[in-house]
């Protein structure tokens, strides 16, 4: 079955074509990415049947970046660096928690504890996970990072929580960007969660519209 978007005057075709129609390993096709940048569905994706929801355990995946002494008179060749075990875990602990905290705000669904036949899977990920902030930075020293301190990429997976099969999946490659005052780190990166946040349970309202809820 050919799905298809209703919006304006008319239904449309939300499966992309030509150079754009790619098929992945899972079997999701993307989505015409005029409607959602990189978003990929099963063809006769129908959420209809979904009327709660069931949070799985948020991920954070970060690069592993070589360990390198860092020379401010040649910093500017130095873009991605190390991230501390302190400032992992602190990431780890604010995705998890904002990453839940949004996803029983989305109003599409009820939010619920354990798995049926009316109840879809949410998983979110934070993958690739780098920083562009130097180390042994002094407090009230502001720098310039034209794309960090964090980069990321944020996945929403959607399962069928009888069958575990994976229904939809998408993609947001962000970065926080501005002047940076190392002590503002973790600041920085509890409202870059709290951002992501919003923006999965955002991309899991319109896979609702797109899959017929």
């Amino acid at each position: 079955m050919l799905l298809c978007y209703a919006g304006g005057s008319g239904a449309q075709p939300i499966l992309a074509t030509g150079p754009d129609a790619e098929v992945t390993e899972d079997g999701l096709h993307r989505v015409d990415p005029s409607i959602m940048e990189q978003a990929w569905v099963k063809p006769d994706l129908n959420l209809r049947r979904y009327t709660k929801i069931l949070y799985m355990p948020a991920g954070v995946q970060f690069r592993d970046v070589r360990d390198q002494r860092y020379d401010p008179r040649t910093g500017s060749l130095v873009t991605v660096f190390p991230i501390s075990d302190e400032m992992k875990a602190l990431m780890r602990e604010a995705w998890g928690q904002s990453f839940y905290e949004h996803l029983a705000e989305v109003e599409s669904y009820e939010f619920y504890e354990s798995v049926g036949r009316d109840v879809l899977m949410v998983q979110g990920f934070l993958i690739d996970v780098i920083s562009s902030m130097p180390p042994d930075n002094h407090t009230g020293v502001f720098i310039r990072i034209v794309e960090g301190p964090w980069t990321v990429s944020a996945v929403l997976v959607l399962r069928d929580s009888m069958s575990n099969d994976i229904l939809a999946r998408t993609v947001d490659r962000q970065h926080t960007q501005g002047l940076i005052d190392p002590v503002q780190l973790p600041w920085v990166t509890r409202n870059m969660a709290e951002s992501l946040s919003q923006l999965l349970g955002l991309r899991l309202e319109q896979l609702a519209d797109l899959g017929g809820q």
